[in-house]
Order: C-alpha cells, then structure tokens, then sequence
C-alpha cells in the first residue's frame, strides 16, 4: 500500500540556498523540512593540507566550506491530508489543520564525516570522561558555566519562535484547561515545556541547585549536581554553531555574555587532534 505524501510548512525565515540544499541532500538524503539556516561550515579551523576526503561540497559565496551544522526550528508542522492549500493557515487559527511536533534540537550536526569522528570518541568512553571532568570541578565554576549554557540554549530555542507559535503553545486555554483542556491541553503544556525549558540534548536547565551524594567523582556528597553530557554531536553542533556566531560579528549577540559550550569545545580540540584529516 502506497503511503501517502507528508506536507510540513517550512520554517518561518527560513534562509537557506539551493547550493546549501544539494548540499544537505548529499549529507543528509534529505533537506530537513524545518531548517533555518546553515549555522556552522568548514574551514579555518585546522589550517591547511589535503583534506580530500571532506572537502566534497563547498556551498558558500565565499569559500567557507561544506556545512557542519544547521539551526533547526523547534516545531515541525505537518499539514493534515485534506488540506491541499498550506495559505489556509495564514487566514485561521483552527488547530484541526495542522499537527505541531516539539523538535528541541536547536542545532543539528549535518556533516557525516564529523558525525563518524564524533561516535568514534563517544565509542573511547569521552561521554563520560567529559562527565567526570565536570563533577570533579571543586570551584564550580564549569558546573555553573555548564548550566548556564544550558539555559542560554533554552532561551535561544524559545525565542527562535515565531510569535504566532509562541501565542499557540501559551494560549490560555490550553495552559488552564478551559476550553480545549484534557489532552490537548497535557500535550501543549508538555510541548511547550520541553521548547521551553529543556537544554541541549534534553537537559531540564530548570532542576539547578539540586545535589548529588557519594560515589560518580567530585569527594563524596554535597557537591552541586552538573546536567548529563548524553551527546557529543549536539554538544558539538552548538559549539560550532556558536562559534560560528561569534566570529561573524553578529551585532544582535553580546559576544563578552556568550556561555561557550565547554563540552563541544573539548569535542573539538579532541577532533582536531585524533582527526587531522578532516577539514573542521
């Protein structure tokens, strides 16, 4: 039986090339229907040399390499089968047009060659070894840094919305039950927490302050609890993303307040080490 088409909206100020989409075709086997923006791309990172094997797509107007990372907007919205016409929900609110799906991963490693390099160093056990590294800070200070950067990804995430879509997740009725209530009130509560206040790779930013006792490093009970490291790769993308960010001069980023993903820079200079080959 043949499935049918899915039709997803694109995402609101979406800026992305035909060059950036072969591109992404070639990494990925498909352009994913929420994409921003490239947000990170090769080169200038590891100086020169051979890096035949990376450098197959270059998409930029100015020579900056092949994709690393794309920003993702945090709803998919997938029309229903009926609606053959996606202007319809330009002119209605009716939540029976369209079906919202949460996507909290701000930032997306797109590059297969990074990505293989990247399960290669969670594979040596680097997961964890960051995770201790972490714990075992006695100043606190990276426990603090590390959540700080967690909430700035949660902020980031939330206002990458469009106001119409932060106006649907806050609506009224949903968050206090009246009228829609029961479950679509649960869902879009539950959605709306998660764009709201998860961190990368869906750390809760909001449990800080807790407390870990004994044992997984850092001398015993008491010291201040740091968020799991989970994933190199989206710790990764949002380090280059950032970086990336940084080194544009982006006139709406206070660069001296921006929290640099600490994980994703040790991923990094452990790529530039173990991987020379590759043009990061």
């Amino acid at each position: 039986m043949r499935r049918k088409t899915q039709t997803f909206l694109p995402s609101p100020g979406r800026d992305i090339s035909p060059d950036d989409e072969r591109a992404l075709m070639e990494q990925l086997g498909y352009v994913p229907p929420n994409v921003c923006c490239v947000s990170a791309r090769s080169g200038g990172e590891n100086g020169d040399g051979d890096h035949s094997t990376t450098t197959v797509v270059d998409t930029s107007i100015g020579g900056a390499g092949r994709p690393i990372a794309i920003k993702s907007y945090p709803l998919l919205v997938q029309l229903h089968d009926y609606i053959v016409d996606a202007n319809v929900l330009d002119d209605t609110d009716d939540d029976d047009l369209a079906h919202r799906i949460p996507f909290p991963t701000l930032y997306w490693l797109s590059c297969p060659h990074v990505s293989r390099a990247i399960s290669e160093l969670e594979r040596g056990g680097y997961v964890r070894i960051f995770q201790r590294r972490l714990e075992d800070d006695d100043s606190g200070l990276l426990g603090a840094g590390w959540w700080a950067c967690h909430g700035a990804y949660a902020d980031e995430r939330w206002d990458a919305l469009s106001a119409r879509d932060r106006e649907w997740l806050l609506r009224e009725d949903a968050l206090l039950g009246g009228g829609g209530g029961g479950e679509d009130h649960k869902r879009r509560r539950s959605m709306m927490e998660m764009i709201r206040t998860s961190g990368v790779a869906g750390t809760d930013h909001n449990s800080w302050g807790g407390t870990r006792s004994g044992g997984g490093g850092g001398g015993g009970g008491g010291t201040a609890s740091v968020p799991s490291v989970k994933c190199l790769h989206s710790h990764y993308a949002h380090y280059r993303s950032q970086l990336s960010r940084c080194n544009a001069g982006d006139d709406n980023d206070d660069d001296e307040n921006v929290v640099l993903n600490m994980v994703g820079k040790w991923t990094h200079e452990l790529l530039l080490e173990c991987f020379p080959e590759i043009l990061l």
